[in-house]
């Protein structure tokens, strides 16, 4: 026999104490309190810095080392391995990553996570600082923290100008926009770097008995400005310097060289050609086919882009285009800012929609006043988020806006719960303010444990590794602050203001207006259904609780089925449609620039073409679809990526071509179409050692990237072209590109016998002709902001010829002259243009592409490990591969999320256990979340989307979204028990008591992701999995949990019952 409901008896003494009850009846608290909150989120809403992704310090430290003239091998000996081995115990390592490139040491060292980076970069420059044994010629290592670098605009500078004048202007356009306060920092970028050549011929030298090195020390010596102390005179300290420093041409000219014994002066010009020029490498950046150099405006600390953006656009409107020359003109070629509009554009528009349906729902289902301060609270809740984002550095971008959309349905979950138990208190006769006091107090527990334990699901996204995590962790800080102030909301604000508002009616009802009439239609539809369809659903799944846990676990295996049989492909991201589509060419090792350039220009006419009929298909314009073409010969391309923008490789075989495209929303052609036509278009490249095309706007890495390593090098390239071969034959599979070729033919030279006698070392055979062809810096001058070096070599006709070396003289430690052919042999051979290592170990890459339309790139992955790999492993026992780019970004990113996901399930069961005291019943709330998973699966299905990365973040939030739920439902099944009902009929009262806020909430979700869901536009492709996975998780995930949670609650009562007996 149940007994009577006590909800009406007069409030108890413990009911109107403690801070629920006083901020119900304080008329100040609240209202102050909820104006703080809005006060400090308006003023931080003033300093949040805006960006389209965000920056972020990626856990590396980068050692660089310049290494003139050096091979690869020697800069591997010689610096790699030297800083590898230094760094090895440096406390917090987790990996060592290395290139030995033509004059250049790169070495990564990465930190584990949760390593105090300031600590680890000190204690990292540190252990360098200590190596005293680099080689002679090495310059002073570069020790720095790695970060993202947020570029606002690409200006190029361009025109039929000569190299020097192009170079000048773009210098002076820096300038002029680095003295703006908005800009910080601005770089110039595809123009050689300026040097001075002093050529001295043999002949020369030979006559006056010196060598390069010797002349070198003597510019040194003589372009110098040295300080000579000062003179005390009685009025003034008068300080003494020599001016030597030499700037120019004519000044380098005129150094003494040698002063013979009849006074006559013999000076450097008079030995010497001197050519203040460029340094000597082969560089070329081409905008729209003309000479172009480009100017990079970065946004650094708490900048805005969008403010730089218009302070440049104006600088270059009323400044800069005007004083231009004749012939240059200066455009901008790429625009951060107009992307960060768009993107941030997109995101509002959305949370704008989803806001509006959402308050749309809540108007016909809750009663005007309490839909109208659960809006509030809305706002108040986003308010109050605004300043933790900008305590933990977050900004303002489209991960985070996207986090703000999330929680735009799940804000308002607390807050209905608590105005629906207020509501119901009310309904049972008690005055306003004691309705709110009893209502706020008794939901109170459950609805912070509800808040927890969705805050729990959304943590381990915090601890995401890599470029994913980095890009992503705004989503779960927005969140989780939204949260924390919707708590506050909901339990302090909130049933003040529904209270006072109560008590302000008077008089009689009046009558009904359409949204009232609407209100009054749906309430009866809810009851007419709660009493009859679910009330029946319930008596089934309480009287037959076994057929529906069997049915719901047959769905369920059902479903987690489809993901192995490939009905959902698996993907790390969804395609972002890309404004560039650039293809990258790399030529055999050696090939000069005229003959990149002329492949380039292949490129870029195959390009055209491909453009131009593909635009024809679509019925559009070529000049409409394509703002212009960016070319560069002698250097890398330039991408995109959540790690920073990478040194670029300046080698004459190396070349670029980027077309640029209009917005995606002002065509109907994508990137990826034009660039598979392009990629079709051009076909094999005999003369190309590999060329490489992606649209791709963020570079996570190739789909395919295996890592090879064995100590036998010869037999590691043997199973690099064994992988290629396999690779190249796979359906799918394109631009299958490695490191492997040993295509720099170099001359081996080996000291003889009769060198060693005469007391020369390989280090001074090495050092005498590296000083002949490649130089011997003597000096570095500061012209302006250039550090401009000055080089003392042979002239070009004496080092443009195999013959030239074998003909050249050496200097003997004793005095006199020898040929290198009486010293030395001489023999070809070959070695790799670049050295990459890993953990101390050489290794191996090859990489490729996929069409994901037939392949993914972890199918492919898996099938080269289960078949290429390990057939050669059986064959070669020392091989040991690793996968990078976007496995070793999605193998770390699982991993983390795996691991994460099971604590988070251990924090939700314990947030559980605890207010409920009982291990079982958290388990009974616990089973919907597989169902939500399902539900978010079935989305992907519906909408045709492949599961990717982003996908699995919405998921793992979902499942402490559909956790409220069930506690809500086994909460009120608790009460209805200790009325006295009989634990079948709790269970069926307390469901249906928590039908209609259950489905408000899930509604509520789901109509505020609906519009990114549904959003046609092809820059939403990108966030739409994750909204998915959670809009249609909480609806099927209800679904299930409304019959489910209730078949399996009797299940344990029955359990309980057979074991008291």
């Amino acid at each position: 026999m149940a007994t009577p409901d006590p909800a009406s008896a007069p409030l108890t003494d413990a009911e109107r104490r403690g801070p629920l009850a006083y901020m119900v009846r304080n008329r100040v608290a609240a209202n102050l309190l909820m104006a703080f909150i809005v006060v400090g989120g308006l003023f931080a809403a003033r300093l949040l810095v805006q960006e389209v992704f965000p920056e972020t310090a990626l856990g590396i430290v980068s050692i660089t080392v310049p290494y003139p003239g050096a091979s690869p091998e020697e800069v591997e000996e010689g610096i790699v391995v030297k800083i590898e081995e230094q760094i090895d115990g440096v406390e917090g390592l987790d990996g060592v990553r290395s290139t030995a490139a033509e004059g250049l040491a790169t070495v990564s060292a990465e930190m584990k996570l949760g390593t105090d980076a300031a600590r680890f970069l000190d204690d990292v420059k540190a252990q360098v600082d200590r190596i005293q044994t680099f080689p002679q010629g090495a310059e002073r290592p570069e020790v720095r923290e790695v970060t993202t670098r947020q570029s606002v605009l690409q200006l190029a500078v361009f025109g039929d100008v000569g190299e020097r004048t192009l170079k000048e202007v773009a210098f002076e356009v820096e300038e002029a926009l680095s003295a703006l306060p908005e800009v910080s920092h601005a770089e110039v970028w595809g123009v050689r770097d300026y040097e001075i050549s002093i050529e001295v011929p043999e002949q020369r030298r030979r006559a006056l008995g010196l060598s390069l090195q010797q002349i070198a020390a003597l510019v040194r010596a003589g372009s110098r400005e040295l300080s000579a102390g000062s003179i005390d005179t009685p009025d003034e300290r008068v300080r003494v310097r020599t001016t030597g420093q030499r700037y120019s041409q004519q000044d380098f000219e005129n150094i003494v060289i040698l002063n013979r014994p009849d006074g006559t002066l013999v000076r450097l010009g008079d030995i010497a050609v001197v050519r203040d020029g460029f340094e000597d490498v082969e560089l070329l950046a081409l905008h729209n086919g003309q000479r172009a150099a480009y100017v990079e405006v970065y946004r650094t600390s708490d900048e805005r882009v969008l403010e730089i953006a218009d302070a440049v656009g104006r600088a270059l409107d009323e400044e800069i285009v005007p004083a231009l020359p004749a012939g240059v003109s200066v455009e901008i070629w790429d625009d951060t800012a107009a992307i960060l509009e768009s993107r941030l554009g997109l995101m509002l528009k959305n949370g704008a929609m989803g806001l509006a349906l959402v308050l749309l729902a809540l108007s016909l289902f809750l009663e005007t006043r309490l839909a109208f301060w659960v809006a509030v609270g809305i706002a108040v809740s986003f308010l109050g988020a605004l300043p933790v984002m900008r305590i933990v550095d977050a900004s303002i971008n489209v991960m985070s806006l996207l986090g703000f959309i999330l929680a735009i349905g799940l804000v308002v979950d607390d807050a209905i719960v608590v105005g629906e138990n207020i509501h119901r208190e009310r309904e049972k006769g008690m005055a306003p303010v004691d309705a709110a006091m009893r209502g706020a107090r008794r939901i109170g527990r459950p609805v912070v444990f509800a808040v927890l334990t969705t805050m729990a699901a959304f943590a381990p996204l915090l601890f995401i590794p890599g470029s994913i995590g980095a890009m992503i962790g705004a989503i779960p800080v927005v969140v989780i602050a939204v949260l924390v102030f919707s708590l506050v909301e909901s339990l302090l604000i909130l049933p003040h203001h529904i209270a006072h508002a109560g008590a302000r009616e008077r008089g009689p009802p009046r009558r009904p207006g359409p949204l009232g009439r609407a209100q009054m239609a749906i309430d009866a539809g809810m009851r007419r259904f709660t009493e009859g369809p679910l009330d029946r659903a319930l008596r089934f799944a309480t009287g037959r609780p076994q057929i529906v846990i069997a049915s719901a676990a047959a769905v369920l295996i059902i479903a987690v089925a489809t993901v192995p049989a490939g009905i959902v492909p698996v993907v790390l991201m969804p395609e972002i449609e890309s404004e560039r589509v650039t293809a990258s060419l790399t030529m055999p090792e050696g090939s000069p620039a005229d003959v990149t350039r002329e492949t380039t220009r292949t490129l870029e006419e195959r390009g055209r073409d491909a453009l131009e009929a593909l635009a024809a298909t679509t019925g559009e314009d070529l000049d409409a679809l394509l703002l212009g073409v960016q070319a560069t010969v002698g250097q890398g391309a330039r991408f995109t990526s959540p790690r920073g923008e990478g040194e670029r490789d300046r080698l004459s075989n190396l070349g670029s071509v980027q077309f640029r495209l209009v917005d995606p929303e002002g065509r109907r052609l994508s990137a990826a179409d034009f660039e598979e036509r392009w990629r079709d278009a051009v076909g094999p490249l005999p003369e190309a050692r590999s060329v490489t095309f992606t649209s791709r706007l963020v570079e996570l890495g190739a789909p395919v990237h295996v890592e090879l390593s064995h100590r036998d090098q010869a037999a590691l390239r043997a199973i690099g072209d064994t992988v290629m071969a396999r690779l190249a034959v796979v359906d799918g599979v394109f631009d299958v590109a490695s490191d492997n070729e040993l295509d720099h033919r170099e001359m081996q030279l080996d000291l003889l016998p009769e060198g060693s006698s005469l007391g020369l070392t390989v280090e001074d055979l090495a050092a005498q002709v590296r000083s002949v062809f490649f130089g011997v810096e003597a000096v570095r001058v500061q012209r302006g902001r250039e550090e401009v070096r000055a080089y003392v070599r042979a002239p070009e006709g004496e080092r443009d010829a195999v013959g030239d070396l074998e003909a050249a003289m050496v200097h003997v430690p004793g005095g006199g002259e020898v040929r290198l052919s009486q010293v030395a042999s001489a023999g070809f051979g070959r070695s790799p243009s670049i050295i990459r290592r890993e953990d101390g170990r050489r290794v191996l890459s090859v990489t490729a592409s996929v069409d994901e339309a037939i392949a993914t790139g972890g199918e492919v992955t898996g099938a080269l490990e289960r078949g290429t790999l390990s057939e050669l492993s059986m064959r070669h026992p020392e091989l040991s591969y690793s996968f990078g780019g976007e496995q070793r970004e999605l193998s770390d990113s699982l991993g983390s999320l795996v691991a994460g996901f099971a604590l988070a399930m251990l924090a939700i069961y314990a947030l559980l256990a605890i207010p409920f005291g009982s291990y079982t019943k958290p388990v009974i709330i616990m089973a919907a979340i597989p169902f939500a998973l399902v539900g978010g699966l079935l989305g992907h299905v519906v909408l045709g989307m492949p599961l990717a990365i982003i996908s699995l973040f919405g998921m793992i939030g979902l499942s402490g979204v559909i956790v409220n739920d069930s506690l809500m439902m086994i909460d009120y099944v608790n009460e209805r028990q200790a009325q006295g009902m009989s634990p079948r009929e709790a269970v069926v009262q307390g469901a249906k008591d928590r039908f209609r806020p259950i489905l408000l909430t899930s509604i509520t979700t789901f109509l505020g992701v609906a519009p990114l869901v549904f959003e046609g536009s092809v820059q939403a492709q990108f966030l739409k999995p994750l909204a998915a996975a959670l809009g249609f998780g909480i609806l099927f995930g209800t679904a299930v949990l409304m019959v489910l949670v209730p078949s399996l609650a009797i299940v344990h009562q029955r359990v309980l019952a057979w074991r008291a007996r």
